[in-house]
């Protein structure tokens, strides 16, 4: 027996979420479809690697790089094993499968039940009666039901995309502040070998009665500082080694030596079409989005409740004596008189209000951290320019002049020293310059989820007199000049 209600209700979204929907096509061509009596989709699996449904053993996190595969060397290599092997990234997808799955179990229509009993069981009179009931939900309440978990399907890939790019970023500060490690390192050693031939020369002009004991002894503490920076820089390249390790989720990988360009040529930006455009391309804004497609099914949905659901019931009864057969039937349905669902409809109106003053909020937040971002970037890298232009070639000059005139008596070794020692120190200046734009660009880079980095010139909100599409690199360090 099947009963129809004199009403339906069609739930409609704005465009822009109905976009949205269409984006959901994996879950709702398989749970949508489902036939209304409960008949389930496909199941749904999550094709990944990684997750682990039904048992199955996950990989080890800790595991090393195989033997048989070279030690990963640049950027790209470290995003690959980062993507195969983070615990993040798997954590996110058994979340989508795991929204997916209650996706489709919202939908299932209610069982029926089937039972035997008997009003009568002694005398002549006994009576058997077999029946069964069965729940006929109305209003389409199962697809409201389902819009509304599909939503949270939708969050649940935005939240892996994000979890991607936090990853990413972490692979790419930990790689950065790496391969300035090793630059600190290569300037600490040079550092050392002019500390240790000024020690020499010392030693020989105070055996030929041109120095003191005192410069020999103040040449001796020169060299001793200078081996003394050089292993806290190597003690950097460990910690650094383990930092990058860690960042790819193989804790126990053996890193040597990376390569990548510090001084490599990037684009600038412009703040306000920046933060336009990170606000539309990142997931965090398109998740709260989501938050209020969701919000809006359950307003919905809510509204809905109070149409009460029909319980049909059917069946069959004998008497045993006389004999006598007896069909059975029941309808039964809740009547709204009292509990139209009202606190629910309010709170739902509530939770839509809250979610687009949550999406607000966060494109408020992106915009922020943009422009903190384009401002230590554009510091850094004016820094940078900066030293390369002015600093770094006058302190350069000076040693050379230095070198000439110490050659021919003019000053004294002591002047020759400091003008190295200012390069030295110019130098490693200019690498934390370098350190602070990398750390910019990885910033800027993960606001935009870029999958290319270092930026390019077509990302976007590049000025138009960034550099060319190519990166070009600076030249190669000069090394510091001997004493």
């Amino acid at each position: 027996m099947a009963f129809t209600l004199p009403f339906h209700l069609h739930a409609r979204l704005p465009t822009s979420m109905c976009r949205m929907v269409i984006a959901c096509l994996a879950v709702s061509s398989t749970a949508v479809n489902a036939e209304e009596w409960g008949q389930p989709g496909p199941s749904l699996s999550v094709a990944e690697p990684g997750v682990t449904l039904r048992g199955e053993p996950a990989a080890p996190l800790d595991a090393a790089v195989p033997l048989d595969r070279p030690a990963p060397r640049t950027l790209a290599e470290f995003t690959m094993l980062a993507e195969q092997s983070h615990p993040k990234l798997r954590a996110a997808r058994a979340a989508i499968e795991a929204a997916r799955g209650k996706a489709v179990q919202v939908r299932l229509y209610p069982n029926p039940m089937a039972a035997a009993g008997s009003p009568q069981i002694a005398g002549p009179e006994s009576q058997w009666n077999y029946y069964a009931t069965q729940d006929i939900v109305t209003a389409g309440k199962l697809r409201l039901s389902q819009q509304s978990a599909l939503r949270e399907v939708q969050r649940a890939e935005y939240e892996l995309i994000r979890a991607r790019y936090d990853v990413l970023t972490e692979v790419r500060q930990s790689f950065y502040a790496l391969l300035v490690s090793q630059r600190r390192v290569e300037i600490f050693r040079q550092l050392l070998d002019i500390a240790k031939r000024s020690y020499d020369i010392g030693n020989q002009l105070a055996e030929a009665g041109e120095g003191s004991k005192a410069d020999v002894l103040f040449w001796s503490i020169e060299r001793d500082r200078a081996d003394v920076r050089l292993l806290n820089a190597a003690v950097y390249i460990e910690t650094g080694r383990r930092q990058l390790a860690t960042a790819i989720a193989l804790p126990r990988a053996d890193i040597g030596p990376i390569e990548g360009d510090l001084f490599q040529t990037m684009p600038s930006f412009d703040l306000k079409d920046l933060q336009e455009a990170v606000v539309q391309a990142n997931a965090r804004p398109r998740a709260v989005e989501a938050d209020i497609a969701r919000a809006q099914w359950d307003l919905e949905r809510a509204v809905v409740e109070p149409l009460p659901n029909i319980n049909v019931l059917g069946g069959y009864q004998r008497q045993v004596g006389p004999p006598q057969e007896q069909g059975l039937m029941q309808v039964m349905m809740e009547v709204p008189l009292f509990d139209r669902n009202q606190g629910n409809i309010r709170a739902a109106r509530a939770d839509i209000a809250s979610s687009r003053a949550d999406l607000r909020t966060v494109e408020l937040d992106l915009a922020t951290q943009t422009s903190q971002a384009v401002a230590n970037y554009r510091t850094a890298q004016r820094l940078v320019e900066w030293y390369e232009q002015f600093i770094l070639p006058k302190a350069r000059e000076t040693v050379q002049l230095t070198q000439q005139l110490y050659a021919r008596g003019e000053v004294t070794f002591l002047s020759l020293l400091q003008a190295q020692r200012t390069l030295t120190e110019t130098e490693l200046a200019y690498v934390e310059a370098q350190a602070d734009r990398w750390n910019g660009a990885v910033t800027i880079a993960d606001l935009l989820q870029l999958d290319s980095f270092p930026p390019r010139v077509d990302a976007p909100a590049t000025l138009p007199n960034a550099p060319p599409a190519e990166p070009v690199g600076r030249p190669a360090p000069v090394p510091l000049p001997a004493p």
